[in-house]
C-alpha cells in the first residue's frame, strides 16, 4: 500500500507551499495555500477532506492522476483553476465550491463526475474539451463573467439538474458538442441562457426551464438541435434561431416573453406542437428571406460581404455549403400545429385561414427588407392548421 502523505496547515496565513509534485496518494485537510502549481501525477490520488479550504495565488491544481473531493472549497487570486487531464470516472468532485478562477474546472478528455458543485465568480465555470464524457449534475453556475458551462470539441458530457443564474454572457454554451443528455436544468437572468452553435451541435435539449433571460436559447451558425418540452417564460426572447440554423422546436411552453420565437438570416426551423401563450409577439421573422439566401447567402458566409454582415466571424469556413443546406426553402417558415393561446386562437377563428394574425410578424406585415442597398422579400410563416387546444402540460 502506498504511503499516504498528509499535509495540514492549521493557519490559513501560514507560509505558502511552493511548487509541488504529488506522485503518491495524498490527503489534504484543513486550510491550504499555494503560490505555485500543484501537479498530481498519473497513478497518484489526491483526496481533499470535507471542510477543507484550498487557496491558490496565481497558480493551478493539475490532475493527471485522480482527484476525490467532497465538501471542500477551492479559491484564490488570479489563479487558473482545476485542470483535469484525461481523468476517468474515479475522479469525483461533490458539493465543492470553486470560485475566482480563470476557469473553475478545465476538463481535457476523460469522464470525471462533477456533482453538486457551486461555481461562481470565475471567467468560465466549467470547460469541457477533447471529447470529454462523464457527467455534470446538480451544479450551480452563478455570476461567472463569461460562461457558466462551456462544452466543445465533440464533448458528450451529460448535463442534468443544473442551475444557471446571472452569468454575464452565457449560462451554457455548446460549441461542436453533443451532450448525451441535457435536461432538467434551470436558466435564470443570464444574458443568453443556452447557446448552441455551429454545424455538428445537434443535441436533444429536453425538459429545461428558462426564465427572465435576455435570450433564453440561441441556435446559431448551422446548428440543428431538437428543443423539446421546455418551459420558456418571461424572457426578452424565448428562442432566437439565427444564421442558417434549422432546429426542431417541438412541444415547448413559450409564455409571456417579449418575443416567443425570433427567426433570422436564412434559418428554417420546424415549429410544431408548441404552446405560445401571452407573448407580446409570438413569432417574428427578421432579415429572413429565401431569395436573399439563394442570391447572397453563400457569398456572405464566405466573407465577401461587409464585415458587418450577420455571417462575419471566424470558424465558418470549416462548414461547407452542403452542410448548411436547408431541409426545405420555399419562402416559408413552418409553424403548423401549434396552439397560440386563448386570445390567439379566438383571433384565428375570427380572421380565418387566410387572415394575418397580429401575434406573428412576417412578410404579410413587412413585405421587404434592405441589405446592401437592395430589397429582398421577407418570408412568411405557415401557421395553418393550428391547434384549438393546449398541447403541453401546464407547469407552475
Amino acid at each position: 500500500m502506498r504511503l499516504c502523505l498528509v499535509i495540514t496547515l492549521v493557519l490559513f496565513w501560514a507560509m505558502p507551499a511552493t511548487a509541488l509534485v504529488l506522485d503518491q496518494d495524498t490527503l489534504w485537510t484543513g486550510e491550504q495555500s499555494f503560490t505555485d502549481d500543484v501537479r498530481v501525477m498519473p497513478g497518484a490520488t489526491l483526496t481533499v477532506a470535507p471542510g477543507s479550504i484550498v487557496r491558490f495565488v496565481g497558480a493551478s491544481l493539475e490532475i493527471s492522476g485522480r482527484l476525490v473531493a467532497r465538501g471542500a472549497e477551492f479559491s484564490g487570486e488570479k489563479w487558473e483553476g482545476l485542470i483535469l487531464k484525461g481523468s476517468d470516472d474515479t475522479t469525483w468532485l461533490s458539493d465543492c465550491i470553486i470560485k475566482g478562477a480563470a476557469t473553475g474546472i478545465f476538463v481535457q478528455g476523460g469522464s470525471p463526475l462533477l456533482e453538486g458543485l457551486t461555481l461562481s465568480g470565475n471567467n468560465v465555470g466549467i470547460a469541457l474539451r477533447g471529447k470529454a464524457a462523464g457527467k455534470v449534475s446538480n451544479c450551480r453556475f452563478v455570476d461567472n463573467r463569461k460562461v457558466g458551462l462551456f462544452l466543445k470539441d465533440d464533448s458528450t458530457t451529460e448535463v442534468v439538474g443544473c442551475h444557471f443564474e446571472d452569468n454575464l454572457r452565457y449560462g451554457a454554451y455548446l460549441y461542436h458538442a453533443q451532450p448525451q443528455m441535457f435536461q432538467d436544468n434551470t436558466f435564470v437572468r443570464n444574458a443568453t441562457g443556452l447557446m448552441i452553435a455551429y454545424h455538428g451541435s445537434d443535441p436533444e435539449v429536453n425538459d429545461n426551464r428558462f426564465e427572465k433571460n435576455e435570450v433564453a436559447i440561441q441556435v446559431d451558425r448551422a446548428a440543428r438541435p431538437t428543443i423539446r418540452s421546455n418551459v420558456l417564460r418571461g424572457n426578452q426572447t424565448g428562442i432566437h434561431v439565427y444564421r442558417r440554423s434549422d432546429p426542431l422546436v417541438i412541444g415547448n411552453r413559450i409564455e409571456e416573453n417579449v418575443i416567443g420565437l425570433l427567426v433570422a438570416y436564412s434559418s428554417y426551423p420546424q415549429v410544431e406542437g408548441n404552446d405560445f401563450i401571452a407573448n407580446k409577439t409570438a413569432l417574428k421573422l427578421e432579415f429572413q428571406s429565401s431569395v436573399w439566401e439563394a442570391q447572397r447567402g453563400a457569398d456572405a458566409r464566405a466573407g465577401e460581404t461587409s464585415t458587418r454582415s450577420a455571417f462575419a466571424g471566424q470558424g465558418m469556413r470549416s462548414v461547407t455549403e452542403d452542410d448548411r443546406r436547408a431541409r426545405s426553402m420555399d419562402g416559408t417558415v413552418n409553424a403548423k400545429g401549434n396552439w397560440w393561446g386563448d386570445e390567439g386562437t379566438a383571433e384565428l377563428i375570427k380572421i380565418g385561414t387566410d387572415g394575418n394574425p397580429s401575434f406573428i410578424h412576417d412578410g404579410r406585415d413587412q413585405a421587404t427588407f434592405v441589405d446592401a442597398g437592395e430589397e429582398y422579400p421577407l418570408d412568411k410563416v405557415v401557421h395553418v392548421p393550428w391547434s384549438e387546444v393546449p398541447l403541453t402540460e401546464k407547469k407552475p
